[in-house]
């Protein structure tokens, strides 16, 4: 498994796929394997690179308080590695937040942006919710931890149809329980990025996507950050919750792939 040293730390990263470059951009902690479904749709048409988040997942440990510019700039490290010059970025989640600092701080190296399940910055909905995140990783047994996010994640349909892969997953969480005080300083970091004064300055053709059953990105933020960015196209579905490009990659992609082929 590669690893790059990139702005002070170790990442991993993998780049699977052929075509054209794309850089997909990915929420905490859990990195590529938990969409693993979806990045091998996308490698049947792109030349995809995609990592851990700095101190999360396979890469090494890491200060998790760093803000939004320095994560871009990782991003764009890690293009240098790939030898990626340019290329479409895939924001989800979090991701979203490092996607749009990439595409103003690095604005020639993004060519088609896609921001799925966007914030435009803390409002008082999402400080309340991740400060309650924040108390939970402190003070809940690894298992109890794991279904309080999952709760949060994902729809009610697709937790009930998975239910014995989140149970065996929230066994596992008990031999490696989270890291209270790194999820602290991420979900910190997302409530200090304020993309609202960004958004004007992304310059390339941009996709944004919203879920109305979306807890954690509520539908608005999309709503809100399609409004703000110049030409921006919004697609917001009705269904999938907050990692809907997981839980509906098909539907997903039925909105991704004929924009990034514009």
């Amino acid at each position: 498994m590669p690893k790059a040293n990139v702005n002070g730390t170790s990442i991993h990263y993998e780049v699977v796929g052929a075509g054209s470059p794309l850089v997909l951009t990915t929420g905490q902690g859990t990195g590529p394997a938990a969409r693993q479904a979806l990045i091998d749709q996308l490698a049947r048409h792109r030349t995809v690179l995609t990592y851990d988040q700095r101190g999360t997942g396979r890469s090494d440990a890491a200060d998790q308080t760093c803000p939004m510019d320095m994560l871009a700039d990782d991003i764009s490290a890690l293009m240098d590695v790939a030898g990626f010059e340019q290329a479409d970025v895939i924001g989800i989640s979090t991701g979203t937040g490092k996607a749009t600092a990439l595409a103003v701080r690095h604005a020639r190296r993004v060519s088609r942006l896609i921001l799925a399940a966007p914030w435009t910055h803390g409002d008082d909905y999402l400080i309340n919710l991740q400060r309650m995140r924040i108390a939970a990783a402190h003070s809940m047994p690894a298992d109890h931890y794991f279904h309080f996010n999952t709760l949060l994640i994902y729809p009610p349909e697709y937790r009930r149809d998975h239910l014995q892969d989140f149970d065996a997953k929230a066994r596992q969480a008990l031999s490696a329980p989270q890291d209270a005080v790194g999820i602290a300083g991420r979900l910190e970091a997302i409530l200090a990025f304020d993309a609202r004064e960004l958004y004007p300055k992304i310059q390339c053709p941009t996709l944004v996507m919203g879920a109305r059953d979306d807890l954690v990105m509520p539908w608005w933020f999309a709503r809100d950050a399609a409004q703000a960015i110049p030409q921006a196209e919004l697609a917001v579905l009705e269904h999938g919750g907050h990692l809907f490009a997981e839980t509906l990659p098909a539907e997903f992609l039925r909105h991704a792939l004929p924009f990034l082929q514009a």
